[in-house]
């Protein structure tokens, strides 16, 4: 399939940021659940972990068309007529709704994994191994709120296992089933201009946006390493 009958979806600050994630999330469950001493490391990747976030935060609100929140983040509504076009496509393929960004269920497992991870990283600020390693905001907060972000810190991993279990489930469903290529455009960038709903416009990349968020989101990686830990 050549370029021509392709169309930009995910520009290559959605993808970095999607394949970048992957890496640290994985380095952050091998680490924390690891039986060796990993634990600066586990700190560390939960600092670009963070740094990841924010940028992807301030890329919904800045950034190219399809990665922007207000494209993709749907009402309840939507959710439902969406969910009742997966039930037909289920039966026969070519009824599901073609979305060029993420569909509206996608998108709401987009807004909770951010919640989420957000919670993860913002509670190992205040976590502590109690023997060597401590987050640079510990010691400066009271025991009840240590043992809430510990309580935090400890639980979210396994939920957030589960809910990368259904994402998987769903890009293999829509693979499979459906037809759509959402690895390959993740890995690419582009959709099948055939697959895709007339008018779709190519995403462009914000280049003053874009370096906004990296500047910001490394500029505050830059201060979490300086802390002691």
């Amino acid at each position: 399939m050549n370029k021509a009958s392709q169309t930009l979806v995910w520009d290559w600050p959605i993808r970095a940021f999607h394949w970048l994630l992957v890496a640290a999330f994985s380095v952050l469950i091998f680490t924390g659940k690891s039986d060796e001493d990993y634990f600066q490391w586990h700190f560390y990747a939960g600092y670009i972990m963070s740094a990841l976030i924010i940028a992807r935060v301030l890329y919904g609100f800045f950034g190219s068309k399809y990665a922007r929140f207000s494209e993709f983040v749907k009402g309840p509504i939507s959710v439902l007529q969406y969910a009742k076009s997966l039930l037909s496509s289920m039966k026969s393929p070519t009824k599901g709704d073609k979305h060029a960004g993420h569909n509206p269920i996608g998108a709401l497992m987009v807004v909770l994994l951010i919640v989420l991870l957000s919670a993860q990283w913002i509670s190992g600020l205040f976590s502590s191994d109690e023997v060597f390693w401590y987050g640079p905001f510990y010691e400066s907060a009271s025991d009840d709120t240590l043992e809430t972000m510990a309580y935090i810190h400890h639980t979210l991993p396994d939920i957030m296992l589960y809910l990368v279990a259904i994402h998987i489930a769903a890009v293999l469903f829509h693979e499979l089933k459906l037809g759509e290529r959402l690895v390959r455009a993740m890995i690419t960038g582009r959709k099948s201009t055939a697959e895709l709903v007339d008018g779709t416009d190519s995403a462009s990349t914000p280049r003053i946006a874009t370096i906004i968020c990296l500047g910001l989101s490394l500029a505050w990686l830059a201060w979490l390493i300086s802390l002691p830990i």
